[in-house]
């Protein structure tokens, strides 16, 4: 899904609208049709734990993956708040 390439602040900065255009779609689905959506708002709030530097940005992330069902941590990673 992600490859761990470096994402520009502009894709931060449109997070908001991703998460949403991601989420809204799968929202009243079965689990089986959001567990994609949810494994790949994992790996982007991995992958924002370590290049983004606004705490905003993971706090949608997470709530996206809360929205869909997901109580799951993700650890944390080496990154600006990898150890919120």
């Amino acid at each position: 899904m992600l490859d761990g390439a470096a994402i520009g602040p502009e894709f931060w900065d449109t997070l908001a609208e991703h998460v949403t255009a991601k989420v809204e779609p799968v929202l009243r689905q079965h689990a089986h049709v959001r567990r994609p959506v949810i494994a790949y708002l994992r790996d982007l709030e991995a992958l924002a734990r370590q290049q983004c530097d606004s705490r905003e940005v993971i706090q949608i992330i997470a709530s996206g993956r809360r929205i869909l069902g997901d109580r799951e941590q993700v650890g944390p990673t080496d990154g600006p708040f990898s150890r919120t």
